[in-house]
């Protein structure tokens, strides 16, 4: 990208001010966000903002390593009981609904993880009953999240096919993204 994604513009603010305005006005108990020790600008946005901002004594190695550190800093701050659940998602999917986490959220039973299917395509967040959540650390290194959305039976949370939202890895997904957020302007 040429420069850090979440930083990046995004209707008159940046990416990650855009993510954490949906999750700070949603249901959600406590926001956690993982940054690197050594991204002051990062942290510097997400600090103005009601969350968590957890930065790890050694910089999270991949995603896996960053959901750990802050599923710890949960664990240890708040003591989550059995009944309840962690939504998780990456910070880069500024296209991401109020409307999608609520719904997740409303779907945890306590028991089963929580998936959005968007049409036949499945997204984030995906919500993990707290006690599932000590199985991330114990997955093989090759292996993410998805090992654990995969086994047992899941509950699906339908949306319309053209509600779904991807991340932005590349300058095309973001100007895809930018299009989206245009086009949805332009039906208001």
């Amino acid at each position: 990208m040429k420069q850090p994604k979440l930083l990046l513009p995004w209707n008159g603010r940046t990416v990650m001010d855009q993510i954490l305005s949906v999750w700070t006005s949603s249901c959600i108990e406590h926001v956690a966000v993982v940054v690197r020790g050594d991204d002051a600008k990062l942290q510097a946005v997400a600090q103005k903002w009601p969350v968590h901002v957890v930065c790890p004594e050694t910089d999270p190695a991949d995603m896996k390593a960053s959901l750990l550190a802050g599923l710890q800093f949960l664990a240890k701050q708040f003591e989550p009981g059995e009944g309840d659940g962690c939504l998780i998602a990456p910070a880069d999917l500024p296209r991401m609904s109020l409307s999608v986490i609520q719904r997740i959220a409303a779907a945890h039973d306590g028991q089963r993880v929580v998936v959005p299917c968007f049409g036949e395509r499945s997204g984030h967040p995906v919500l993990l009953p707290w006690w599932k959540t000590n199985e991330i650390a114990r997955l093989p290194e090759s292996e993410g999240i998805n090992r654990l959305v995969d086994s047992g039976d899941p509950v699906h949370v339908s949306f319309a096919a053209d509600e779904y939202f991807s991340d932005i890895d590349t300058p095309g997904d973001y100007n895809a993204a930018l299009d989206a957020l245009d086009e949805s302007d332009r039906r208001k």
